[in-house]
């Protein structure tokens, strides 16, 4: 790119070396500065991502007296507030946006064979609606490729039919907050004399024109960290500063990684082999199997927090991807009775709140008797039909949660934390029947609500917000650009296989890789050279001589990095030996990894934690019941010698275990009965 293609800022732009400590530290330096200047009312400091507001705004509290607090919002948000200052449509959650692309593309007449052929497909409208998801963020408008160029003609007829309903989508927000920005109308939404904008490596050619509308007036700072970029080089090859010119650049804070895991982490970023800091620790979790590599996680995160000085809040588990992987890392925790929170997994899909209300809405929509009485607990059918004299399905449905009891429910089966959840998503499904009521384009039947909340209850695992959901305590479990910024005492990195670090580039399913590589006007790195491939990333850690290949293995290691650089003071490095397969293939550890064992001295391997959760000593008492199961059963077959009385002794000490743990021991008893009644033959499947 040319320095006349630039985009020109009339501010400062300042660098900083791989490490979230010296983002950390510049950013306050800098806000000290702007504050030497301007009251802190008239700074804003404004993020590229939604999740990481709360972690600037923590660090920049210090640098104000009293009871002050930083001005700190994301560039998502910050466009919302321009828009609802002068803007009347209503902006769709991601839920409700979800449901009305579902239902326009299932009319959509599609121009290209191509997209015909595919809409015949169960999964179409969900694949077409993720690509037209991406065109729509992006502000992307394809020239060369007619699929998505058809795909963006959808896009622009869908906001058509929200717009003359007067609503509009998340996708919409920066692009339209843009031309307020840009008119007569500015000085009535702006407020701030100088803008921070840290995590400027992440923005895109649409925020970076919505930041240049911003502060046309005011005194600007960049803050960009240097080979860190991992949402926008996702869509776009190299550094920020191949696209931007300042009227100033500087270097910033820049310090040696202060333990362990930041040095781990600069490793991975840019392949330096740094000294040891002798603080810290990174440390390589193996199992045998991807379920026990999660049941290992929780027992050592149980190990921890038994810590006087350490709780779940300490901890964070981070996935590669978003989607199902965090799901099924939270259900895992959950199941060996640890507490969890998420900022971008709504925990929707598996809330037993919302199977009762679906059970409920299920029986609603259909006119028959038949026998939903079995779909949820405490499914009273007279109750429920009464429901049918309200007016209104939020009002009805409202009125049966009540009069059933479900708040109470929720109080006495789940902990504090899990029933706060558990409460809001109840809320947003009471949102979804008054939208219905309120949108007059949209059925207000039960036979409407309830296809939507089954479609909500369906892809809750397959999707993440747009925007930070509130955290209610627990251990945090995100993908690692949703923790990029954040700081945990130990972070779990899951999956560090080489089937996952670096794995294949996943764009779309629907259109093949080979064939997303092969256009150039896909909303992502598609054809790109070796020298783009070079001048985003400073590491070189495959042998493969496709640019494509190359640029996404890099990128995957990046993603590694950011993951590493969010622990403070222990990292585990978790991979499994074996694949869940039929014929049990072996994983390989991660390319990344296994060089990284080589090179750093202070990796080493996890020591057992020994018994610690929940779900680890049922697993112990479960085996040890098959373990004597089948010492006996050896003995009878072999000719050997068992000695019972030391079977006899170990399992009496279960029985006395079980004898003092309550309910949760009766359970167990019955469990280890049932287990040797089956074991024995006395029960069959």
């Amino acid at each position: 790119m040319s320095a006349a293609d630039r985009h020109v800022f009339d501010g400062e732009l300042v660098t900083v070396p791989f490490g979230a400590r010296n983002v950390t530290q510049a950013t306050r330096d800098e806000y000290a500065k702007l504050l030497a200047e301007h009251d802190s009312e008239d700074v804003l400091v404004i993020t590229g991502a939604p999740t990481s507001t709360d972690a600037f705004r923590d660090s920049l509290n210090a640098e104000l007296p009293g009871a002050a607090t930083p001005w700190v919002t994301s560039l998502v948000v910050h466009a919302t507030d321009v828009l609802d200052q002068t803007d009347d449509r209503t902006v769709l959650s991601d839920a409700l946006r979800r449901e009305l692309l579902h239902r326009f593309l299932a009319e959509h007449e599609w121009e290209t064979e191509y997209l015909r052929r595919a809409s015949k497909q169960p999964s179409f409208v969900e694949d077409a609606a993720t690509v037209i998801d991406t065109l729509s963020w992006q502000s992307a408008h394809p020239d060369e490729t007619t699929e998505l160029r058809d795909l963006r003609d959808a896009l622009d007829a869908f906001h058509g039919w929200l717009a003359e309903h007067d609503h509009m989508e998340r996708g919409q927000l920066i692009s339209d907050a843009r031309d307020v920005l840009a008119s007569d109308t500015r000085d009535d939404v702006v407020d701030a004399e100088a803008v921070l904008a840290v995590e400027f490596e992440e923005f895109f050619p649409g925020d970076r024109a919505y930041l240049d509308a911003l502060t046309t007036d005011c005194d600007l700072v960049c803050v960009a960290e240097e080979h860190a970029s991992v949402r926008r080089t996702w869509m776009e090859p190299g550094p920020v500063t191949e696209y931007v010119s300042f009227a100033e650049t500087r270097r910033g804070h820049a310090a040696s990684p202060p333990a362990r895991p930041a040095a781990t982490a600069a490793y991975f970023a840019e392949e330096t082999t740094l000294e040891d800091p002798e603080t810290g620790s990174v440390s390589v979790l193996a199992t045998d199997s991807r379920d026990d590599q999660l049941d290992a996680v929780a027992n050592e995160i149980e190990a921890l927090v038994s810590r006087a000085d350490w709780t779940y809040d300490d901890v964070a588990v981070a996935t590669k991807q978003s989607g199902s992987t965090v799901t099924d890392a939270i259900d895992a925790l959950e199941r060996a009775g640890l507490p969890t929170e998420s900022a971008t997994v709504t925990g929707f899909g598996d809330d037993p709140a919302i199977r009762e209300l679906l059970a409920v809405v299920r029986h609603l929509a259909t006119d028959e008797d038949d026998d939903t009485q079995d779909h949820g607990p405490e499914l009273d059918a007279e109750r429920v039909e009464l429901v049918r004299e309200f007016d209104r399905l939020d009002d009805g449905i409202r009125w049966w949660a009540t009069d059933a009891g479900l708040k109470e429910r929720i109080a006495e089966r789940a902990s504090p934390l899990d029933a706060r959840a558990q409460f809001g998503n109840v809320r947003r499904a009471f949102r979804m029947a008054a939208f219905l009521e309120d949108t007059d384009f949209l059925d207000a039947t039960w036979a409407s609500y309830e296809a939507m909340l089954e479609r909500a209850h369906e892809y809750a695992p397959q999707h993440n917000q747009t925007s930070a959901t509130d955290l209610s305590g627990g251990v945090r479990v995100d993908h690692v650009q949703a923790l990029k910024n954040e700081s945990f005492r130990a972070v779990f990195l899951g999956d560090l296989t080489d089937a996952e670090y670096p794995g294949d580039p996943t764009f779309t399913r629907l259109f093949p890789t080979e064939r997303v590589a092969a256009m150039p006007d896909y909303p992502g790195v598609t054809e790109l050279d070796a020298d783009a491939v070079e001048a985003t990333f400073s590491t070189e850690s495959t042998a493969s001589s496709r640019p494509f290949a190359r640029y996404h293995a890099e990128h995957a290691r990046r993603r590694l990095a950011v993951g590493a650089g969010v622990a403070t003071e222990r990292l585990y490095c978790c991979l499994y030996e074996y694949e869940d397969t039929a014929l049990e293939e072996r994983a390989q550890a991660s390319r990344f990894l296994t060089v990284a064992y080589d090179e750093l001295s202070w990796l080493d391997e996890a020591d057992d934690a020994g018994i610690t959760s929940e779900r680890a000593a049922e697993e112990y008492l479960v085996s040890r019941v098959d373990d004597a199961l089948a010492e006996v059963r050896r003995a009878n077959s072999q000719d050997v010698s068992v000695s019972l009385d030391d079977v006899e002794a170990e399992l009496g000490e279960i029985q006395a275990l079980l004898d003092a743990s309550g309910v949760r021991g009766e359970d167990l008893r019955k469990a280890l009965r049932a287990r040797v009644e089956f074991a024995t033959g006395e029960v069959r499947r």
